[in-house]
């Protein structure tokens, strides 16, 4: 079997289809996350939150490694701070994300912890009337919570603000991660950081093994090849194919498609606020990374190192192209 390799993938895709296959590989992403954690979140009512997140790093890791077959002997003393500090930021990703999920509905979920992504993008602002842009966030925020919230869920709401802190961390080190040595490039460095998430997790992971059933065995196993596996490689193939500033769009997909899966999927209705503030989050998200994505082009022609302004796009891969003039 070859080892699975980005670059590869990316250039069998003929010029004329990269536009459409690079939206079909982040919609397949988004399916990829929110229906798989579907499938898993039942196990909920049987083991903890942090116990599944394992579990699902855990199957994430195997696949990853018979993929990727990263070759962690490899790795020069200046990649392992990077793999350490990503694998401990996506575990605590993972644990606020299925923490979350266990009090409040998937699409409220999904969608605060874009926010997450989104503070990152006012970053990239450079003009007073872009940062505008967050009051339509913040009004999604309240139509989202207003009628949804009750105090029972302020537990879910928490793991939910806690993700979106991961987010935005991740957001940040996805400009690092598969820029070392070779030995992290593409899918190897992730690769790595996803063992260390779930070597990270194994003491709660572990003592549940038994105890779920081969059922549950399946529902974990698609979790992690569909939810991170497969997730992860279809938007980083996506990032080759495609402009920034067009995956930046694309990814905030996420709370849309969150909330279509938990009330299709998971029988999860929301009151007709919380979808309109969903929608316009996630339309935010997207003017804004496009508006970020426009700025950042204009400031590297003259600014080379806009490392802070790549990072806005490359949440979730790590892989995106950098950003330059001709990319207009």
């Amino acid at each position: 079997m070859k080892r699975l390799s980005v670059n590869s993938l990316a250039q069998r895709v003929p010029a004329h289809h990269r536009g459409t296959a690079a939206l079909l590989l982040v919609i397949l992403a988004c399916l990829g996350i929110q229906i798989s954690t579907a499938v898993a979140a039942p196990l909920l009512d049987r083991i903890s939150p942090l116990s599944l997140a394992g579990l699902r790093s855990f199957c994430a890791a195997i696949v990853l490694l018979i993929l990727v077959r990263p070759r962690v002997s490899k790795l020069k003393k200046s990649d392992w701070p990077q793999v350490i500090l990503y694998g401990v930021v996506v575990t605590f990703l993972n644990i606020g994300y299925f923490s979350a999920i266990k009090y409040i509905p998937l699409g409220i979920a999904v969608t605060i912890e874009f926010l997450g992504a989104f503070g990152v993008s006012l970053l990239g602002v450079q003009r007073a009337r872009d940062g505008l842009i967050s009051l339509g966030a913040l009004a999604g925020v309240i139509l989202i919570a207003g009628p949804s919230f009750e105090s029972t869920q302020i537990v879910g709401y928490l793991w939910a603000a806690m993700s979106a802190l991961c987010m935005a961390g991740y957001t940040l080190l996805s400009a690092r991660m598969g820029h070392g040595s070779p030995a992290v490039e593409g899918l190897k460095g992730l690769a790595i950081s996803i063992c260390i998430s779930a070597l990270l997790l194994s003491p709660l992971s572990v003592p549940v093994m038994g105890e779920i059933g081969w059922d549950g065995w399946l529902r974990v196993a698609l979790a992690g090849s569909m939810g991170i596996a497969l997730a992860y490689s279809s938007d980083a193939v996506a990032a080759r194919l495609t402009s920034a500033a067009v995956i930046g769009v694309l990814l905030s997909l996420d709370p849309v498609v969150g909330a279509l899966i938990g009330t299709v999927v998971m029988g999860q209705v929301l009151p007709l606020p919380a979808y309109l503030g969903i929608l316009l989050i996630a339309a935010s998200g997207a003017l804004l990374v496009w508006k970020t994505n426009r700025s950042a082009i204009a400031i590297s022609a003259h600014h080379p190192n806009t490392a802070i302004l790549d990072a806005i796009v490359e949440a979730k891969t790590g892989q995106l192209p950098i950003i330059r003039p001709e990319d207009r």
